[in-house]
């Protein structure tokens, strides 16, 4: 049973489609459940057709009915292209439809425009159209709600926006998945190598000499600045770094130990100026060669174009931007040719679709530069090759780092998509980051990340009990153990790190800074210290702060197996667990898997994997259920924490990796980053993107489900940062250096 199909809302979804072979797909399967006819490309072939004729069919038996599919601006220009290159290939026909995504203003003048100049007869079916003929039939609605929940991916920017890509067939994100769940990958430092680079480029303007310094925070200021985001993720790697350059014997940067500053010494200095100034150079040449090869096309059609700088920059964009996976493994290894030739046209398209080149010049300088770029990755110069490399191998490290539009969308899409239930092994230690610097606060930064990203994050009756009894048993240990005795671990950190509780740590830790002025003040952020009424209070709390769901039992609308009850709570009794968090762990776990029987996930996750998670540092407890009910719950219902920390809270958003891609490719900064890209990492690519290339696509969606679902649960899995807790590191710290 479909939901009531809205014309705005089917408007608005068709015309987000800027992809000629998602429209194709979706254009034959409506024209199919319309006019109930089969329709095979033109000159035979699947790929592209005759060349030129991409995304153009006939009708199958009437070789003379064409239907041409598009999603470019300039609709007249494109029709007559066709009908060109048509009669150029000797294809016999006597009518065209033409189906667009856009909005096609004067069709009658189009129409009558074909006629007259070619005799041609033309329909011309734009988006109205499919507004007008979506309730049509049960295939016509099929096909329009399958486009939708197959390819039309929201995700939070703040507020809702909307993405066309057909994830489930893009090799990207099956070779991102795999190599994150590939563990010889761990200690290879892409990181480090990212983090050391940036850091030199922040430094490049100080100077000693001058008395020009800068400190962390200004390098970190520096970093933003030209990334165009805050590279969280990167922050530890940051700093390590300038710890590292700093230090014989291989010291590239100075430190000055009074003013807490940085700057780059001569000799460093001299090398990152011979460097640029080659940069440069190769930059300049590889513009001057591009635009003369591009003129020349343009000349041979008489046409003019002023900004061919711009426009060639714009093409070199938007290719890393679209498909640069493929065209980096081309340009690097030789390989992805037919997926790099597949998407080219396509590509330079939508780039002179949004320039400033007049209409009926677009269709000529399309041509133009696709003809350039071609005769430039196939035959260009030495400089040419050159330039295309160093940027192929930044584009393949700001991959591995998750700084890819792509990936960065299948994250956040996969954000919006996500039911989340938290643990207190969560909430206690985000609750003891309250009065931390904002860098130590990770329960607390993966908490906010989260809501930040859209996901949807609940607590149950279980877990607020749970976690109002923590806070009467802290008031009560306080009061019985602490309160007369607390000079003792103000004056000495040591023994206040040695305190069980946390969040007794963290109110020593707070009250030693002078940031509180008593236990019960402390306990006042969070409940009135009194305990009349902190279920209340604490649920209050939890939903202003992190926009966290109470939802009690009787409101989930499920019923968990009793039997299954008793017997994992007994187990985890015997893991030495009490008796009441024992049984409170077991209903949790399963009421998840309740809860995911109840949405009928196993059949509708897709490649984003389950929905509900039980967000818990504890995984004994699906230890456990594996090993009672055996097969019957075979995914796990934890999600990690450092799953959803790195990969969602702390990594940068679509939008500031669109932002980042404008600002590095193409530029200097894009060839700087490219010296540091270990030769065995693309290599590694270059192997999963020929393995992605291999398996059959009706088994893909399956394939990066299963992976998506490893890397979301699996605690084997290594991350760059793990979620810690600031007071249990630096316990950690102190008894390490005992040792």
């Amino acid at each position: 049973m479909h939901p009531e199909i809205k014309p705005e809302a089917v408007s608005f979804a068709i015309k987000q489609i800027n992809d000629g072979w998602i429209f194709e797909e979706f254009g034959q399967r409506f024209l199919t459940a319309r006019f109930g006819h089969e329709y095979i490309p033109v000159g035979g072939t699947k790929d592209k057709g005759i060349d030129g004729l991409a995304h153009t069919f006939e009708r199958k038996g009437f070789s003379k009915q064409i239907f041409q599919l598009s999603t470019e601006i300039d609709a007249l220009g494109k029709i007559i292209k066709t009908i060109e290159t048509l009669k150029k290939n000797q294809v016999k026909f006597t009518n065209i439809t033409f189906l667009t995504s856009r909005k096609v203003a004067d069709k009658d003048g189009i129409i009558n425009n074909i006629h007259d100049n070619f005799e041609i007869s033309l329909r011309i079916f734009d988006v109205q159209w499919f507004v007008d003929t979506v309730g049509f039939n049960e295939g016509t609605k099929n096909a329009y709600f399958t486009f939708i929940s197959s390819h039309l991916h929201s995700f939070s920017v703040p507020g809702q926006s909307y993405v066309v890509h057909k994830m489930d067939t893009d090799s990207r994100l099956y070779v991102f998945l795999r190599q994150q769940l590939d563990s010889k990958w761990a200690d290879v430092g892409i990181d480090d190598l990212l983090a050391e680079t940036l850091i030199l480029f922040a430094l490049e303007a100080t100077d000693p000499d001058k008395g020009l310094f800068k400190t962390e925070e200004e390098i970190f200021d520096s970093i933003r600045a030209f990334v165009k985001f805050d590279p969280k993720l990167l922050a530890e790697n940051i700093k390590n770094r300038l710890r590292a350059l700093s230090k014989k014997p291989a010291r590239k940067i100075n430190f000055y130990q009074p003013e807490n500053k940085y700057c780059i010494p001569y000799q460093t200095r001299l090398e990152i100026t011979q460097r640029n100034l080659s940069d440069q150079q190769l930059i300049s040449v590889f513009m001057e060669q591009t635009e003369a090869v591009v003129k020349r096309f343009l000349k041979d059609n008489d046409v003019n174009v002023r900004s061919v700088t711009e426009l060639i920059q714009e093409v070199i964009n938007r290719i890393f931007y679209q498909q640069g996976l493929e065209f980096a493994n081309f340009v690097l290894h030789g390989q992805s040719q037919e997926s790099m030739e597949k998407d080219l046209s396509h590509t330079i398209g939508i780039t002179v679709d949004e320039s400033r080149v007049i209409l009926k010049n677009k269709e000529v300088v399309k041509t133009a530069l696709l003809m350039a770029i071609r005769h430039i990755i196939y035959n260009g110069t030495e400089e040419q090759r050159k330039y295309l490399k160093c940027l192929s191998s930044t584009y393949m490290m700001m991959f591995l780092l998750q700084w890819n539009p792509q990936i960065a969308l299948y994250f956040e899409s996969m954000a919006s998509k996500l039911s989340i239930y938290v643990c207190t092994s969560i909430i206690i230690p985000a609750f003891s980051e309250y009065y931390l610097d904002e860098q130590n606060k990770r329960h607390w930064a993966l908490l906010k990340g989260a809501q930040a990203a859209g996901i949807r994050l609940y607590i149950s009756d279980p877990i607020i009990d749970e976690l109002v009894h923590h806070f009467r048993m802290l008031k009560t240990k306080y009061e019985g153990s602490f309160k007369k005795e607390e000079s003792i671990y103000l004056e000495n950190e040591l023994q206040m790190l040695y305190i069980e509780e946390i969040m007794l740590r963290s109110y020593f830790h707070a009250k030693a800074q002078g940031k509180v002025a008593s236990f019960y003040d402390y306990i006042n952020n969070f409940c009135d210290p009194k305990m009349n009424n902190p279920k209340d209070e604490l649920i209050d709390f939890l939903k202003d702060q992190f926009d966290i769901t109470y939802i009690t039992d009787s409101n989930q609308h499920i019923t968990i197996n009793k039997q299954e009850h008793g017997l994992l709570s007994a187990k985890l009794n015997e893991q030495k667990k009490s008796a009441n968090k024992a049984k409170t762990d077991a209903k949790i776990i399963l009421s998840i898997y309740k809860l995911r029987e109840k949405n009928n996930e196993s059949s509708n996750a897709g490649i984003f994997g389950y929905k509900t998670w039980w967000l818990s540092k504890d995984t004994t407890t699906y230890l456990a259920v594996q090993e009672l009910f055996k097969g019957k719950y075979p995914v796990s219902c934890y999600i990690r924490p450092d799953f959803l920390y790195n990969h969602i809270a702390l990594a940068p958003k679509k939008t500031e990796v669109d932002d980042f891609y404008k600002q590095v490719f193409p530029s200097l900064l894009g060839v700087n980053i490219s010296f540091h890209l270990p030769k065995e990492v693309t290599t590694y690519i270059q192997e999963k993107i020929q393995e992605h290339s291999t398996k059959n696509p009706s088994r893909m969606k399956a394939i990066l489900r299963q992976l998506t679902e490893t890397l979301q649960s699996d605690p084997k899995t290594r991350n760059r940062t793990y979620v810690k807790n600031f007071f249990d590191e630096e316990l950690k710290k102190h008894v390490e250096g005992i040792k």
